[in-house]
Protein backbone atom coordinates (compact mmCIF):
# COMPACT_ATOMS: atom_id res chain seq x y z
CA UNK A 1 0.00 0.00 0.00
CA UNK A 2 1.62 3.47 -0.86
CA UNK A 3 1.13 6.55 1.92
CA UNK A 4 -1.35 8.69 0.84
CA UNK A 5 -0.82 12.85 2.27
CA UNK A 6 -4.04 14.37 3.74
CA UNK A 7 -3.97 16.83 6.20
CA UNK A 8 -0.21 17.46 5.62
CA UNK A 9 -0.03 14.26 7.19
CA UNK A 10 1.44 10.75 5.26
CA UNK A 11 -0.77 8.01 6.12
CA UNK A 12 -0.03 4.23 5.21
CA UNK A 13 2.29 1.57 6.65
CA UNK A 14 5.26 2.69 8.69
CA UNK A 15 2.96 6.25 9.50
CA UNK A 16 1.63 7.38 12.42
CA UNK A 17 -1.84 6.31 13.29
CA UNK A 18 -4.29 8.69 12.08
CA UNK A 19 -7.45 8.54 14.63
CA UNK A 20 -10.83 10.01 14.27
CA UNK A 21 -13.37 10.92 16.39
CA UNK A 22 -16.46 10.07 15.82
CA UNK A 23 -19.52 12.92 16.25
CA UNK A 24 -22.52 10.73 15.37
CA UNK A 25 -25.76 11.66 16.91
CA UNK A 26 -24.03 12.83 19.95
CA UNK A 27 -24.67 16.64 19.34
CA UNK A 28 -28.56 16.11 20.21
CA UNK A 29 -29.09 18.73 17.89
CA UNK A 30 -27.40 21.25 19.52
CA UNK A 31 -24.92 23.26 16.74
CA UNK A 32 -23.54 24.61 20.58
CA UNK A 33 -22.84 21.54 21.54
CA UNK A 34 -21.19 20.20 18.21
CA UNK A 35 -18.65 22.73 18.20
CA UNK A 36 -17.34 21.61 21.77
CA UNK A 37 -17.05 18.41 20.52
CA UNK A 38 -14.95 19.39 17.04
CA UNK A 39 -12.43 21.32 19.76
CA UNK A 40 -12.69 18.47 21.94
CA UNK A 41 -11.66 16.42 19.24
CA UNK A 42 -8.45 18.84 18.39
CA UNK A 43 -7.41 18.96 22.23
CA UNK A 44 -7.59 15.19 22.95
CA UNK A 45 -5.43 14.61 19.80
CA UNK A 46 -7.88 13.45 17.34
CA UNK A 47 -6.38 13.96 12.89
CA UNK A 48 -10.16 14.15 12.42
CA UNK A 49 -13.63 14.31 12.98
CA UNK A 50 -16.67 11.92 11.35
CA UNK A 51 -19.77 13.07 10.53
CA UNK A 52 -22.69 11.43 9.73
CA UNK A 53 -24.59 13.15 7.03
CA UNK A 54 -28.25 11.70 6.32
CA UNK A 55 -32.09 12.56 6.17
CA UNK A 56 -34.32 10.62 7.60
CA UNK A 57 -35.89 10.44 4.42
CA UNK A 58 -32.42 9.34 2.78
CA UNK A 59 -32.53 6.20 5.12
CA UNK A 60 -35.46 5.19 5.07
CA UNK A 61 -39.83 5.43 4.74
CA UNK A 62 -41.87 7.16 7.18
CA UNK A 63 -43.89 4.16 7.84
CA UNK A 64 -45.33 3.39 11.34
CA UNK A 65 -45.85 -0.56 10.91
CA UNK A 66 -43.66 -3.30 12.99
CA UNK A 67 -41.15 -3.78 10.37
CA UNK A 68 -40.15 0.00 10.96
CA UNK A 69 -40.38 -0.44 14.55
CA UNK A 70 -38.21 -0.61 16.96
CA UNK A 71 -39.10 -3.32 19.80
CA UNK A 72 -36.43 -2.70 22.52
CA UNK A 73 -34.07 -1.13 23.99
CA UNK A 74 -33.70 3.09 24.56
CA UNK A 75 -35.40 3.82 21.84
CA UNK A 76 -38.77 0.86 22.16
CA UNK A 77 -41.41 2.68 20.50
CA UNK A 78 -40.15 5.11 17.77
CA UNK A 79 -40.30 4.17 14.58
CA UNK A 80 -36.80 4.14 11.85
CA UNK A 81 -38.03 7.65 10.64
CA UNK A 82 -38.87 9.21 13.47
CA UNK A 83 -35.15 8.25 15.22
CA UNK A 84 -33.33 9.02 12.00
CA UNK A 85 -34.89 12.21 12.04
CA UNK A 86 -34.06 13.11 15.55
CA UNK A 87 -30.48 11.76 15.03
CA UNK A 88 -29.48 13.46 11.51
CA UNK A 89 -27.16 16.50 11.84
CA UNK A 90 -28.78 19.62 9.96
CA UNK A 91 -26.32 19.59 6.59
CA UNK A 92 -26.64 23.10 7.00
CA UNK A 93 -24.05 22.94 10.12
CA UNK A 94 -20.71 21.12 8.16
CA UNK A 95 -19.62 24.26 6.19
CA UNK A 96 -19.99 26.13 9.89
CA UNK A 97 -18.58 23.44 11.80
CA UNK A 98 -15.52 23.19 8.89
CA UNK A 99 -15.47 27.19 9.60
CA UNK A 100 -15.13 26.81 13.39
CA UNK A 101 -12.63 23.89 13.08
CA UNK A 102 -10.45 26.35 10.47
CA UNK A 103 -10.26 28.95 13.82
CA UNK A 104 -8.59 26.06 15.81
CA UNK A 105 -5.24 25.42 15.96
CA UNK A 106 -3.73 22.34 13.99
CA UNK A 107 -7.83 22.00 13.16
CA UNK A 108 -9.17 18.24 12.24
CA UNK A 109 -10.10 17.16 9.18
CA UNK A 110 -13.67 16.30 8.57
CA UNK A 111 -14.50 12.95 7.09
CA UNK A 112 -17.99 12.73 6.43
CA UNK A 113 -20.36 9.51 5.42
CA UNK A 114 -22.50 9.78 3.30
CA UNK A 115 -25.56 7.24 2.94
CA UNK A 116 -24.02 6.41 -0.14
CA UNK A 117 -21.46 5.11 1.63
CA UNK A 118 -18.63 7.37 -0.30
CA UNK A 119 -16.06 8.70 1.78
CA UNK A 120 -15.33 12.71 1.54
CA UNK A 121 -12.88 14.52 2.79
CA UNK A 122 -13.21 18.66 2.44
CA UNK A 123 -9.89 19.37 3.99
CA UNK A 124 -7.97 22.75 4.06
Amino acid sequence: MKPVLLNHRLLGPGHPCFIIAEMSANHNHDFAKAKRMVRIAKECGADAIKLQTYTADTMTIDCDNRYFRINKGLWKGETLYSLYKKAAMPWEWQPKLKAYAKKLDQYPAFVTIYWQNILYLPVG
